[in-house]
């Protein structure tokens, strides 16, 4: 009778270690859909999912091609950095003009720049290409006056240096000298580096560049 009692009672501890151990076990399943992963975690009483980017863990980059988009997005842009400028120091009011508020200014050529190419180019083919920056810069116009977008006709390249300003913080510096090619037109958001524009669609460079 002693026996059967000790057996008994060794079964009963055996089930219950059983059932401690089945009520303590976690699941953990892992499934994987396109570039996430979630991790799930069953117990007892709850589910718990946490999806986490693959990309991350594995240090995956973006696709090129999609870097190459986010370049390529506002293309007719060019920013306009005053690194290119070896001696701040030469910079005075004398020999620079200051920008100081939120506008877009027109710029053509350099003359030296305008004979060499008409020269080159000959006639016709040089006003084929005056009549298309023509229609380009006037559309242009007309779409940042249409936005409350003050527009200063024409740049001067009287003097050598433009300087972008916010009140008495300097934004950026253009050296007109280096710049005897452009064509387009400088916008300026009163707060960040200017940009020269040159193309025939201004409406998605206008809100990137002034933000509307």
């Amino acid at each position: 009778m002693k026996y059967i009692s000790i057996s008994i009672l060794f079964i009963i501890i055996c089930s219950c270690n059983e059932k401690v151990k089945e009520s303590n076990t976690t699941e953990t399943k892992e499934v994987v859909v396109k570039e996430k992963k979630t991790k799930v975690f069953i117990t007892k009483d709850q589910t718990i999912e946490i999806t986490y980017d693959t990309r991350k863990e594995n240090n995956v980059e973006e696709p090129e091609e999609t870097m190459k988009i986010k370049e390529n997005q506002h293309a007719n842009l060019k920013s306009l950095s005053y690194s290119e400028i070896s001696n701040l120091d030469s910079i005075t009011d004398t020999n620079s003009i200051a920008i100081n508020e939120k506008c877009a200014l027109s710029i053509i050529p350099s003359s030296r720049w305008i004979k060499v190419e008409q020269e080159r180019m000959g006639e016709d083919g040089w006003m084929t290409i005056v009549e298309d920056n023509t229609d380009a810069l006037d559309y242009g116009r007309q779409s940042l006056i249409k936005n409350d977008i003050k527009f200063i006709k024409e740049l001067s390249r009287e003097k050598r240096y433009v300087r972008f300003m916010n009140e008495d913080k300097i934004i950026s510096i253009i050296d007109l000298q280096k710049m005897e090619d452009a064509w387009g037109i400088i916008l300026f958001n009163g707060n960040d580096t200017p940009d020269l524009w040159n193309g025939f669609e201004i409406e998605e460079d206008m809100k990137f560049v002034y933000k509307k």
